[in-house]
């Protein structure tokens, strides 16, 4: 049978129909693909979390090794428990004199530093009234 010109085919409109839907259903998976729970995009994310997760662990374990290591020396090893006592606790043994060195300040936030000849013109000024 043969098309008229300016009637339209039964199926036409069916093949719209199934077109339009069909590029929906498209459209809307890409969308739940990419950006939905299961998508590319939280993929990514969890990704990266994961990554950074284990290098945490290895970090914590290299810690809990030393811990591990520490624990030890301070109960098998004398020397490293004198040593420890001495840095960390300041203990001396009977008869040792200790010798304390007070720390330099360091200049907090807002302290002015003035010079030396800063200071000799301030006291010249108010020794001549």
């Amino acid at each position: 049978m043969m098309d008229l010109p300016g009637l339209m085919s039964p199926l036409q409109p069916l093949r719209h129909w199934l077109s339009y839907t069909l590029v929906t259903v498209l459209v809307l998976l890409f969308v739940f693909l990419t950006f939905g729970e299961w998508g590319l995009l939280h993929y990514w994310q969890l990704s990266d979390e994961r990554t950074r997760l284990e290098r945490r662990i290895r970090a914590l374990q290299r810690d809990n090794e030393h811990l591990r290591e520490k624990i030890y020396r301070l109960a098998n090893d004398d020397r490293y428990l004198e040593k420890i006592a001495r840095e960390e606790l300041g203990l001396a043994r009977e008869g040792e004199v200790v010798y304390r060195f007070p720390q330099p300040r360091s200049p907090k936030p807002g302290d002015t530093v003035t010079s030396f000849s800063e200071s000799r013109r301030s006291s010249a000024r108010s020794a001549h009234p």
